[in-house]
């Protein structure tokens, strides 16, 4: 047992004397919480309040959206960053006034052409799982890629049909493959109605993992399907294979509905080969037609060139806007995942997506990539086409 003095001592040691050195750039990270009570943006390793929420068997409702919404940008030390105070929950007085915390912006990180400001920037898109709560190798968690959409349709006898993936990009769209929503689909499927987000376990009504449980889905109806306008269903290329669902109404966003960040030239990075990216859905598994539960997959980025070359002898002939992933044996995204998001961790450590699943040669072929539309090529007609 270590003595007073002791405890002290290591407290002095390893906390504070390194805090003298931080000091002038937690100066740079003031913040407010959602009880709007200052403090300074750390690693929540850092915030012992917040972490000991984290660290509770389980986490309630009420915990994490605390913990959701003392999210902050631009902290110091290990991510996810969070608003430090003493504060662990929101404050009864204030419970219906609860305001989002005060982040740094600059214009940098609004977007570009004069419509950015429809899309979020970090912190109000792309968050990550508080939890750790995964059962099985790539089930996700609940609340993880909680952008994800399922897009239902219905055949000529009036049955409902869940099939292709999206991903909510603001509180008004969702982004898809055009295939999804022009073409064979519309006869091998039927007629897109209906956009599902919340979903994890489509089996469910109401989702739960260790007593932890999360809302019911939404279903919105949908107001306009915009296709890129150089898609051509007929083309096996299927170049410029992206498209965008206008919902009837907004979105109440939630802890288990939030939009992805979309890649801005202002938080733009390049794709390398040999980059690991993570692909979610509920497509084809190597034992079901279908995963009722939402998985993910992290798969590599191929070089460009020799995948166009392993196409060309398909008579598939490539172009730049389309990015090749995987080629592993029974790893990859296969048929239900289409129109869904091929995501990484970016800046300010939020999740962006980078690409939209499109087509492959048959599923987890070795040698064989999958082919995803690159989304940062089509930046401009996504910002040019959203309106409020």
């Amino acid at each position: 047992m270590k003595s007073k003095l002791q405890v002290i001592w290591i407290f002095w040691t390893t906390c504070l004397l390194p805090l003298t050195v931080l000091q002038s750039a937690h100066a740079q990270g003031i913040c407010r919480n959602p009880n709007q009570t200052q403090g300074r943006c750390l690693s929540i390793y850092d915030c012992p309040s917040l972490l000991s929420l984290v660290q509770q068997a389980v986490v309630g409702p009420e915990d994490r959206l605390f913990l959701r919404n003392s999210r902050c940008s631009n902290g110091v030390g290990q991510t996810p960053y969070v608003c430090c105070t003493s504060d662990r929950g929101i404050r009864a007085q204030e419970t219906t006034s609860a305001a989002p915390p005060v982040t740094p912006t600059s214009s940098s990180q609004q977007g570009q052409q004069g419509q950015g400001n429809l899309l979020p920037s970090p912190p109000k898109c792309g968050p990550h799982s508080f939890s750790n709560k995964v059962y099985n190798g790539n089930d996700t968690a609940v609340d993880e890629f909680n952008w994800m959409a399922l897009l239902e349709y219905v055949d000529r006898r009036g049955r409902r049909e869940l099939s292709c993936g999206g991903s909510l990009i603001n509180s008004r769209y969702v982004l898809t493959a055009a295939h999804c929503v022009v073409g064979e689909v519309e006869k091998e499927v039927g007629r897109l109605t209906t956009v599902r987000l919340g979903e994890y376990d489509t089996t469910k009504d109401i989702d739960c993992i260790d007593d932890y449980c999360n809302q019911p889905i939404l279903e919105m109806g949908i107001e306009q399907t915009i296709v890129h306008p150089q898609y051509d269903p007929a083309n096996k290329d299927r170049i410029h294979d992206i498209a965008l669902l206008r919902l009837d109404r907004p979105v109440l966003l939630n802890e288990y509905i939030q939009p992805v960040c979309l890649p801005l030239i202002s938080t733009r990075q390049a794709i390398n080969p040999g980059e690991i990216l993570v692909v979610s859905g509920w497509g084809r598994t190597t034992t079901a037609r279908k995963s009722t539960i939402k998985q993910r997959l992290d798969l590599p980025v191929n070089e460009h060139d020799a995948c166009a070359r392993k196409f060309a002898t398909r008579n598939i002939h490539l172009i730049s806007s389309q990015l090749c992933v995987g080629g592993e044996f029974y790893r990859d995204s296969c048929d239900g995942d289409s129109g869904g998001p091929l995501m990484r961790r970016g800046f300010d450590q939020a999740w962006y997506q980078e690409g939209v699943v499109s087509f492959g040669n048959r599923c987890g072929l070795e040698g064989w990539p999958g082919v995803y539309t690159r989304v940062s090529d089509y930046m401009d007609w996504i910002l040019n086409t959203i309106r409020p």
